[in-house]
């Protein structure tokens, strides 16, 4: 397969799943108010006062994140001055346990 294609598929379903991941957290609404930092496409993504890699994008897509959820562990990801003491993957699994462990 040459690099072109690669590439371009590359392009495509980093599109794809920004697309997904925009309609599905923030609403059709916030079309326009989204950009790639410095325009790099898959690097940092800016929507309204969040910013995500690529990397949370799919994590939050792949671990099945309700828009509460992933508001939420941005507001703690933020709170501790973005110093992630847990990761999208397990956050969901250690606040389960930390509410349940207080009962």
């Amino acid at each position: 397969m040459k690099k072109t294609v690669i590439l371009e598929n590359w392009e495509k379903a980093t599109k794809e799943l920004t697309d997904f991941f925009i309609n599905f957290y923030f609403g059709k609404t916030v079309r326009t108010d989204w950009y790639w930092v410095g325009e790099e496409t898959g690097g940092c993504l800016f929507i309204n006062d969040y910013f995500f890699d690529l990397n949370d994008i799919v994590d939050f897509i792949r671990y099945n994140y309700s828009k509460k959820d992933m508001f939420a562990y941005m507001k703690e990801v933020e709170e501790n001055n973005f110093k992630r003491k847990s990761n999208i993957k397990n956050w969901k699994k250690l606040k389960y346990y930390a509410n349940n462990s207080k009962k």
